[in-house]
């Protein structure tokens, strides 16, 4: 092919992509000449690095394979023309432009149509060169190379260069340095102690200088090839290993380490010590009135806790040695517990709280020294300052059970104690009429006494009575010590009694706060349901048989709430003395009390409202339930936390049956519309919320005050109870749980705010009655002989016959602000009659 003859314009266009399209020709017949030679010297490469051209004979092969190669390639090479580099350029392009715009016209030069077609044509072909490019070689040798040598090579030469046994002189260098190197090489690491969690340190990585370890840490050294060009020099190894091909030491101390050779390395090594773990208590002890305690802590060390114990050791000194405690106690082992650590994350840090219940210990109620131990993982132990304490007990009310707990302490202290014991229980049930035991744990303390003598009369040949006895007797004495405090009391009043007993005698016995306010808990608990079966049993006020006392007092709820509120107050300020002449006043006010309700059948829609009221309490028993469910599972902190609040925010959450009966149920006409839901034993919580869902359906139903706008919000607040009940049961019987409290809790709510709305319906309706009847809206048909400020009423309805003035009290202040507050609104109301609007208004005068 000859060179054409282009136009200048193309010409100029066409230089530089013609000179790199020839250019990648060369660089493509050179690789596919020379791509044998090039393998070649990467196998050169690759022995070098690995120390494989030592010797003469691989040398001289290594040559003649070059040879070899060169002479293929200089005979395969061709130098490209560009002649080739424009066909190839041309042929790149569409049509052949290059060609095209390279010929002439060989027909019809002088038709002026056949030469303006030339034009067009060549004018258009050269349009196509704008778009020229160089064409990139072909350097694919993959067919001649069926075995892939080539790659085979690359990859040698890479890991030669990569980690031979040269540094920086070339493969095919020759002198003494080159020798030595690939004659000889080394290696090396630090692996720090696991427990550190720190990672190894590759030396041939490391800068020369200074490095910083852990303490315990292993060093290995390792030498390759000739033992005498390298050597391991430093007074951090333990003994002068001088040309030693492996080393492996702990290092216990800091110092250097050098490698000596052609490229030497050397380090200063620091050991750092390893701090033993520190920790402390934070806080103070609290305990609750079952025996459980709570004592924070804080524990730290610079890589991480392994484990933690907690040590509890008698305090003999601090015994106060009577009874059964004045002879030295048995030998026994000290009391040990796990310290709470947690199980994900670092452990360098730990902040957590000691909580155990010990109450069923024999050091429990004595004095004890108790010691927070840590341990790291080296193996060094930290342990805080002693902490005296009581390990706390739990704390018995009950006289028998006081005192057959005291005896079960004696038995447990030395075994030598066991006669005492027996004689101790004999005279204590000498008159088990006057201890009222019940007839099963009467049994029960007799079997101990029988086993205890039997025990004493073994030991008397013997090193004494069985411990495996003793330990039986012991736990049937605190089994019924727990049943005796425990026992379940049928009648509210001799609960609430209790309560108040239990009260008093943990004030006298110097009870903490926490105790006391538990107990007062306790007893607001029981003086509600004592309160809730007298309003059920209190007799009408038109029942002939009904008792009449000049003595009787009325108190409302409220009242009893302030004064509890002001006993707890009391107790607070530590003015303990106070608060029991308060008890005891407020035992015979209780001896002499009327609910302030009046009759059960004068206020309408009163039934209904105790259904509700009812109906709210099985809805709490159901979530105390699954509560305690979710506590079994171990997943209630978050859930019991949210629980506990919404029973305290209603007023009804605790106290009741965690089976869902809150209380005695009012007698309705509806059938089943007060069924308990709860009271199947052994039902599935899940039906248990379907039936207390159709019972609350139902009591919306029959709810009275449709045509008051309060009446249909209590309705639609209950509908909204009634859906979230009906989610609660979703949620339980697909087992989740903590769902399930957040929609009862939901339930609770929409039902107390169903039952404030019903109570303004019920206000309003009897407000419209008292209208059309022409009533004194001003009177409370409730009063009994009382006006609306408490002061007694002696004439007919309505007619103070008193001249007493008014007491000065909160209670009658609250009272006269809210009697205005509501004379004044029904005053303002338009609706009402003006004859009694203006009787309203001077009413309103005298105020």
């Amino acid at each position: 092919m000859t060179r054409p003859n282009l136009p200048d314009g193309a010409r100029k266009r066409l230089a530089w992509p013609l000179a790199l399209t020839r250019g990648g020709m060369v660089l493509e017949r050179l690789w596919q000449a020379a791509w044998p030679l090039a393998t070649v010297l990467l196998v050169g490469v690759a022995l070098a690095g690995f120390g494989g051209l030592q010797g003469f004979v691989p040398r001289v092969l290594l040559a003649i394979a070059a040879l070899v190669a060169l002479a293929f390639a200089a005979r395969r090479f061709d130098w490209p023309q560009s002649d080739y580099a424009l066909r190839r350029l041309d042929d790149s392009l569409p049509g052949h432009p290059i060609s095209a715009i390279s010929d002439d016209q060989a027909t019809g030069l002088d038709d002026p149509a056949s030469s303006e077609l030339w034009h067009a044509h060549q004018h258009r072909m050269v349009k196509r060169l704008e778009k020229v490019a160089p064409v990139a070689p072909n350097l694919r040798v993959a067919p001649k190379d069926p075995y892939a040598l080539r790659l085979i090579a690359v990859t040698a030469a890479v890991m030669a260069l990569g980690f031979g046994t040269w540094r920086t002189t070339s493969p095919l260098g020759s002198g003494e340095a080159s020798a030595a190197i690939a004659a000889a090489s080394w290696e090396g690491w630090i692996e720090p102690p696991s427990y550190t969690g720190q990672p190894s340190l590759y030396l041939g990585d490391q800068p020369d200088g200074t490095l910083a370890v852990p303490k315990g840490s292993r060093l290995t050294l390792r030498h390759y090839g000739d033992l005498h060009a390298l050597a391991f020099e430093g007074s951090i190894l333990k003994a002068p290993v001088g040309n030693t091909p492996s080393i492996s030491q702990q290092i216990e101390k800091g110092g250097f380490l050098s490698i000596a050779g052609p490229y030497p390395r050397s380090w200063s090594i620091t050991a750092i010590d390893d701090a033993p773990p520190e920790i402390r208590t934070t806080g103070p002890l609290t305990r609750q009135l079952s025996g459980e305690f709570t004592l924070g802590f804080v524990a730290t060390d610079d890589y991480g806790l392994t484990n933690g114990e907690v040590i509890m050791e008698l305090a003999l000194d601090q015994v106060s040695r009577e009874h059964g405690l004045t002879i030295d106690p048995e030998p026994r082992d000290d009391l040990t517990v796990d310290l709470p650590l947690p199980y994900r994350g670092a452990r360098t840090l730990v902040e957590g709280s000691l909580q155990e219940t010990l109450v069923e210990h024999p050091l429990a109620g004595l004095p004890i020294t108790l010691t927070l131990q840590a341990q790291d993982g080296a193996g060094q132990f930290g342990e805080s300052a002693p902490f005296p304490m009581i390990l706390p007990a739990r704390r018995f009310l009950n006289p028998v059970a006081k005192a057959l707990i005291e005896q079960r302490r004696d038995l447990l202290w030395n075994r030598a104690n066991a006669r005492r014991v027996a004689q101790i229980l004999r005279a204590t049930l000498f008159h088990p009429e006057d201890l009222s035991l019940p007839e099963g744990l009467y049994l029960q303390l007799r079997g101990a006494i029988r086993r205890i003598e039997a025990g004493v009369a073994f030991g008397e040949t013997s090193e004494g009575m069985p411990s495996d006895l003793r330990d039986e007797v012991a736990q049937v004495l605190w089994d019924v010590a727990v049943e005796l405090e425990d026992g379940q009391l049928d009648d509210a009043r001799d609960r609430m009694r209790e309560a108040q007993r239990r009260l008093e005698q943990a004030m006298q016995d110097g009870a903490t706060p926490e105790e006391l306010a538990e107990l007062m808990e306790e007893f607001r608990e029981a003086t509600r349901d004592y309160l809730d079966q007298l309003a059920q049993q209190q007799p009408r006020e038109d029942d002939p048989n009904a008792p009449q006392s000049e003595n009787m007092i009325e108190l409302s709820q409220s009242d009893l709430d302030e004064m509890m509120d002001r006993i707890e107050e009391l107790m607070r300020e530590g003015r303990q003395d106070e608060a029991m002449q308060m008890l005891d006043q407020m035992r015979q006010m209780m001896e002499n009390m009327q609910m302030a309700q009046g009759g059960e059948s004068q206020q309408p829609g009163e039934q209904a409202r105790e259904e509700l009221r009812e109906t709210m309490r099985q809805q709490q028993g159901l979530s105390d339930q699954a509560f305690r469910d979710l506590q079994e599972q171990g997943q209630g902190s978050q859930a019991g936390e949210n629980q506990d609040n919404e029973g305290r925010d209603g007023g009804q959450g605790r106290g009741q049956s965690h089976v869902g009966s809150g209380g005695e149920q009012g007698n309705s006409g509806d059938g089943g519309a007060q069924d308990d839901p709860s009271g199947q034993q052994g039902g599935d919580l899940a039906g248990q919320q379907r039936a207390l869902q159709n019972q609350l359906n139902a009591q919306r139903r029959n709810l009275p005050g449709a045509g008051d706008p309060s009446g249909q919000a209590a309705r639609d607040a209950l509908d909204e109870a009634g859906r979230a009940m009906g989610e609660a049961a979703d949620a339980l019987e697909q087992g989740d749980i903590p769902e399930a409290l957040n929609q009862q809790a939901d339930a609770m709510e929409a039902m107390r705010e169903g039952l404030r709305r019903f109570d303004e319906a019920m206000a309003n309706e009897q407000a419209r009655q008292e209208g059309e009847q022409g009533g004194n809206p001003g009177e409370s048909q409730n009063a009994g002989n009382q006006d609306p400020l408490g002061r007694n009423q002696t004439g007919n309805r309505g007619a103070n016959a008193t001249d007493n003035p008014l007491g000065d009290t909160e209670e009658t202040y609250r009272r006269a602000e809210e009697l205005m507050q509501e004379l004044r609104r029904r005053s303002g109301e338009p609706d009402r009659p003006e004859l009694e609007r203006d009787y309203l208004k001077r009413l309103l005068d005298q105020f």
